[in-house]
């Protein structure tokens, strides 16, 4: 069994977090986003990411939450955009 120190711990949160922020910096990009087509794009990528990762980083819980919120923020993108 491999032993988890708190120095490993550390590292695991640090790294978690950063990939948080820079999932949730993408999904903010969505309001920048001026086209039907640049919005899919985001959108794809996001999931893509999303994907990438659960489960090593986040839990099954928290990326159905995320999916739903990339969800709502595309609709809305979509909604402001027209469409």
């Amino acid at each position: 069994m491999t032993e988890v120190t708190p120095d490993a711990m550390t590292a695991f949160e640090q790294t978690r977090v950063a990939d948080l922020a820079a999932f949730y910096r993408a999904l903010a990009a969505l309001s920048e986003a001026t086209t039907l087509s640049d919005v899919l794009a985001l959108k794809e990528q996001l999931l893509i990411r999303l994907g990438e990762l659960t489960p090593s980083l986040i839990s099954q819980k928290e990326s159905k939450a995320l999916h739903e919120q990339v969800g709502a923020m595309t609709d809305s993108c979509l909604k402001a955009l027209g469409h």
